[in-house]
């Protein structure tokens, strides 16, 4: 299985950040003030395998479209890529503010969108600036409902009903450090997330594991990678791991394995 690779000058290799959660991240590049990171989370070991949800609530508007399985965790078979782990920056100083890129400053932020189709959050996983809107909707032919919870300083959360074609605009979502819970208590299987952050900063995993974050500051910083089973590296992941982006060219981590290790 690959570990971290990424350049440095010409050529040069890496295993740290692979094997350790507290690994610098270095890339030796000159020049530029903003970069774009990029990498691909891949699950370190054999993938867990998809069970089956057992559906007693509203069989025939869930099952429509067939059996509904496990996404807990969601695996790519051919490249062990893994889905929905959020990855951002923050900086090394808690109390410090995010340099961010003049065309990023004052960007349009468009509406995000959580659909409910067939008994499960669709996308599971979001994430979001602070300031965007979230559109939670229900295109299912039974009730729904949408119940957030995040860190009651920044975010009481809230539980509203969504019937049959209805949606509803969650607002004033605040940045807070682990991603918010979603639920449908009408069909207690469901879960999502939403991570807000203060800064364009952070991406989502796709189905094959990949993330990139553009216009991305030079300089110390502190990587985080999290996903609902818990932190990269486990408690140690907490505080994220210090990476060095230095100008010049692109930054390609590329496979990071990802581990829950208490």
């Amino acid at each position: 299985m690959k570990r971290l690779l990424f350049a440095i000058g010409l050529v040069a290799a890496c295993a740290g950040l692979a094997t350790s959660p507290t690994a610098v991240v270095n890339a030796q590049n000159n020049g530029q003030n903003w970069v774009t990171i990029k990498g691909r989370i891949i699950w370190a070991g054999k993938a867990p395998e998809r069970k089956q949800i057992p559906v007693n609530v509203d069989k025939a508007a869930c099952l429509i479209k067939g059996p509904i399985l496990e996404e807990d965790y969601l695996v790519n078979p051919k490249n062990q890529g893994l889905a929905n782990v959020f990855i951002w920056l923050a900086p090394k100083d808690e109390d410090a503010k995010m340099p961010i890129h003049p065309k990023l400053q004052n960007a349009k932020l468009n509406k995000a969108e959580m659909d409910q189709p067939c008994c499960m959050f669709e996308p599971r996983v979001i994430a979001i600036r602070e300031g965007q809107e979230v559109v939670a909707k229900n295109s299912a032919t039974v009730s729904h409902n949408i119940r957030w919870t995040g860190h009651p300083d920044f975010n009481p959360g809230g539980n509203v009903t969504l019937p049959p074609g209805k949606e509803y605009v969650l607002k004033g979502l605040k940045a807070q450090k682990l991603p918010l819970m979603v639920e449908c208590n009408i069909h207690p299987w469901m879960r999502g997330r939403i991570g807000v952050f203060d800064h364009p900063y952070y991406a989502v995993t796709d189905a094959d594991g990949k993330f990139e974050i553009k216009m991305a500051p030079t300089g110390d910083y502190r990587l985080y990678i999290y996903h609902e089973s818990g932190w990269r590296g486990g408690k140690a992941g907490r505080e994220g791991q210090p990476i060095a982006i230095k100008g010049g060219k692109d930054m390609d981590l590329g496979n990071v394995e990802f581990n829950v290790k208490k």
